[in-house]
């Protein structure tokens, strides 16, 4: 199993002020990715402000400066900006592709992967399931082909129905990736939906059959692996084992903990999560 690259959710200070469901580590790009390589991470997957995404050349030389990459983009802050790619107002539907576009353009300078979660909003109220899928297919389309020329990747990732009514499950994940049919749209894996959605956390990820290249590691409780003082919910050295047989390469990402010590937590998690799938591979 090639190397796993570890990232810390991360994002600019104004996201303290927005309401997101779990805590990320703010600062400035040099902050960001100084903090992350101090505490033993490979770098961050940063969450931009789809209305004003970073310049990528600004930002590069901030982060190369601390050494830290930064594999992958979270597009999450459309959704906690009140905005939805699958919107029943087409107006808002339309600033969120838009933001969703200079999203992609700050990927690309990267060459870096963007994640499509909770950007893709809840569902539209009244519209039939088979519709949205419909409208899903045409929006993804277009952000597909705009993906294309960036360079960038985009990643859907399935969620829960308290998220979203859209793509659950890996399976309904995968059945997208095959209709769009592109190298720049693919899957990412989320063990919050694996232990919560799938059948077995082993069949979602083999559900994903060898092409997701990026992971969000925690436990039901949102807590990082390997920190918890009782017995942890998810096996995660059978989680790592099932990963590297299905041929798991890219990167991982971990939130930062609501509460207490973020450091400590963080470079605990990370040292165990090292062992689990770097040692021996």
């Amino acid at each position: 199993m090639p190397r796993v690259e570890f990232c810390l959710f991360a994002a600019t200070p104004d996201m303290l002020q927005l309401d997101f469901v779990v805590k990320v580590l703010t600062g400035t790009p040099e902050e960001l990715g100084r903090t992350a390589v101090n505490w033993g991470y490979d770098g961050i997957e940063f969450m931009p402000d789809p209305e004003h995404t970073p310049d990528p050349e600004l930002f590069s030389r901030m982060l190369e400066q601390t050494g830290a990459v930064m594999p992958v983009v979270n597009s999450g802050r459309i959704a906690a900006q009140g905005m939805a790619l699958l919107h029943e107002d087409i107006a808002v539907r339309e600033k969120s592709i838009a933001g969703f576009k200079r999203m992609l353009d700050f990927a690309g300078y990267f060459k870096a992967r963007v994640g499509l979660g909770a950007s893709r909003g809840k569902g539209i109220p009244g519209m039939s399931k088979g519709d949205m899928v419909k409208l899903a297919e045409e929006v993804f389309r277009e952000l597909t082909e705009y993906a294309e020329k960036t360079g960038a990747i985009i990643m859907l990732e399935p969620a829960e129905a308290e998220y979203t009514s859209l793509f659950n499950t890996n399976e309904e994940v995968m059945a997208m990736v095959k209709i769009i049919g592109s190298p720049n749209f693919s899957i990412m894996l989320d063990t919050h939906q694996l232990y919560n959605v799938e059948p077995s956390i082993e069949h979602g990820i083999r559900a994903a059959r060898g092409q997701a290249r990026h992971i969000h590691l925690y436990e039901p409780s949102r807590l990082p692996p390997g920190v918890s003082t009782g017995k942890e919910a998810l096996d995660w050295p059978n989680i790592a084992d099932v990963l590297k047989k299905e041929g798991f390469e890219g990167s991982a990402s971990v939130v930062i903990v609501p509460e207490g010590d973020p450091e400590s937590i963080a470079r605990k998690s990370v040292t165990y999560l090292r062992k689990l799938f770097n040692e021996g591979s």
